[in-house]
């Protein structure tokens, strides 16, 4: 990788840049799980205007934080308080994409640990995060220290699909995850 690593907060000026790795990341990591017809559908503009509009009324309690490299958003992660209710966990991680040709460079580790330090600057010591279970790429959770805590069935794109919720208990050791080195 060339150039070095800015992690910050994205602005309604990054809706575009940040639909793009969404989309592009799900086309990726998804095929052969999500309906081909279904990823083939997806809008960049349909995506970035809600996008917009999202970020337009953020809260201080949400947050979406952008990777970028020499003016390029090359990832993101999105969060805040737990959506469902959740008796255990009071954070969640509701996205967290880097472009696949970005992967594996120490980026997502670094969007994870900005992520808990969002988190516990909120008051919410403790994490969870969903990943579709056929997502071979759910592993790097683990390896970040994530405990296997929740299932759920959700629908995408007409087909049922099994999630996994990994948890962390505690934010602390997560929020130093990539503050030890720059991604490389």
């Amino acid at each position: 990788m060339t150039g070095s690593l800015l992690i910050r907060e994205a602005t309604v000026d990054d809706a575009a840049r940040v639909a793009r790795v969404r989309i592009d990341t799900w086309r990726n990591a998804y095929a052969g799980i999500i309906p081909a017809e279904y990823l083939a559908n997806l809008s960049y503009e349909e995506d970035a205007q809600r996008l917009r509009e999202r970020l337009k009324n953020i809260g201080p309690e949400r947050f979406l934080l952008v990777a970028e490299i020499q003016g390029e958003v090359v990832g993101f992660a999105s969060g805040g308080p737990e959506r469902s209710g959740d008796e255990v966990y009071k954070g969640e991680i509701y996205a967290l994409y880097v472009l696949p040709a970005y992967q594996r460079r120490g980026i997502g580790r670094k969007l994870v640990g900005a992520s808990a330090r969002r988190l516990l600057q909120a008051g919410i010591g403790n994490l969870l995060v969903w990943v579709l279970s056929a997502n071979p790429s759910r592993r790097f959770y683990e390896t970040l220290g994530g405990q296997l805590v929740r299932e759920r069935e959700i629908e995408i794109g007409g087909v049922l699909l099994q999630e996994v919720g990994y948890g962390w208990s505690e934010l602390a050791a997560v929020a130093s995850i990539g503050l030890d080195k720059k991604a490389d």
